[in-house]
């Protein structure tokens, strides 16, 4: 640890005094212990005093006299216990500035290391263990404020978005309540695009259910084994309607042919409805979806992938953010509330997996990355 000014005063005075005392505390149980070699602790004090000078004879008071010994192990035994005042007043400073340093801490919310050095381990193990306190402190408050950012973002954004459909909804509603007499197909018209909102309301906030749901660590999911060979067959069977009606081709690859996984049938379903939607609402040169899967180890690999306009770099790492959308010019044929690919990775993560998107000139990727039994994943949560 590297003193201060004030701290190097103390330690220097503390030093000098704690020398001078234990000197003369030495020189205290030396002159008691050589009076009574000398048998003449019970004489007078003028004798005692002489008796004391005879061991400052050249004569007597040599190197082999055992009173010479006595007085070198009792400096010995002093100089010992300076050392320990010494470094346990040292270790006392170490920990005053170390209060000090929580202490600033806890004041200021300071997320700063607390940059200690110290020749006693334990010190430094402190020191070391109340900087990772500090960090993982600072960690959660970081969570918490980017959460609370997040939160206030989804209520702006979900304000704004269900205002949309409901306040069309009002207004058509209003023209026929207002008007009795209105023509019965203006009625109809009316009529008809007020329900067109209403199911987009509807959808608007079933989309903000599942993406409520996906928020959890995966305690709603229910676990079964599945064969993704199958499961692609369903969607593909599924999508086949959509997919004549705008000439694309559909298919399916995996390697092995047969691969099993532990996962939840409905919650996956869910992410490929919403990526192969995608495609169809965003691929407007698409010819093709193709669906692959291959084993790597303990994890598969599943891509969907089409050969439609190339996304934008800008955007590949912006998709899975909530309502937002590649297409930003308003485009009223596109309809949805951005939610889809928000949704889907928060159901890959429920899965403990990951996505994410890869696009160029020829091909765009959404590349799924999933565990081969998903249900292992939470038993560690």
């Amino acid at each position: 640890m590297k003193l201060r000014a004030k701290e190097i005063r103390h330690l220097t005075f503390f030093g000098a005094v704690t020398a001078i005392v234990l000197l003369f505390l030495d020189w205290s149980v030396f002159i008691f212990f050589a009076a009574l070699l000398s048998n003449s602790f019970r004489i007078s004090r003028g004798k005692f005093c002489s008796s004391v000078r005879v061991m400052f004879d050249g004569q007597n008071f040599t190197p082999k006299n055992a009173q010479w010994w006595g007085f070198a192990i009792i400096l010995i035994l002093g100089i010992i216990l300076w050392i320990f005042l010494f470094l346990r007043e040292y270790q006392q400073l170490q920990l005053k500035r170390l209060s000090d340093e929580i202490t600033k801490i806890n004041e200021t919310n300071d997320n700063d290391r607390i940059k200690m050095s110290s020749i006693d381990p334990m010190v430094t193990n402190l020191v070391s263990q109340i900087n990772q306190m500090t960090q993982a402190k600072q960690a959660i408050l970081n969570t918490e404020r980017e959460n609370e950012k997040k939160q206030k973002e989804l209520v702006t954004n979900v304000s704004h978005d269900l205002r949309t459909p409901l306040t069309s909804i009002i207004g058509y509603l209003g023209l026929i309540e207002s008007n009795p007499d209105i023509p019965a197909d203006q009625m109809r018209k009316h009529a008809s695009t007020a329900y067109s909102k209403a199911q987009q309301l509807v959808a608007m906030v079933e989309d903000l259910f599942s993406y409520s749901q996906t928020q959890t660590n995966g305690e709603n999911l229910h676990f079964q084994p599945m064969e993704i060979s199958e499961f692609f067959d369903q969607l593909i069977v599924q999508f086949s309607l959509d997919a004549n009606k705008h000439h694309i081709t559909m298919s399916s690859l995996t390697n092995p042919d047969q691969i099993q996984i532990v996962a939840d049938p409905e919650k996956l379903a869910r992410l490929f409805m919403n990526l192969i939607n995608n495609a169809f609402k965003y691929g407007k040169t698409m010819t093709f979806i193709k669906l692959t899967a291959a084993k790597r180890d303990d994890k598969v690999e599943i891509k969907v992938q089409n050969d439609g306009e190339q996304i934008p770099k800008a955007s590949l790492l912006k998709l899975f953010d909530r309502f937002y959308r590649v297409d930003q010019s308003g485009n009223k044929e596109i309809s949805g509330t951005g939610l889809g690919l928000a949704i889907s990775q928060g159901i890959v993560q429920q899965h403990h997996g990951s996505i994410h998107a890869e696009s160029n000139s020829q091909l765009t990727s959404f590349v799924i990355e999933l565990p081969v039994d998903a249900s292992l994943g939470l038993a560690h949560d």
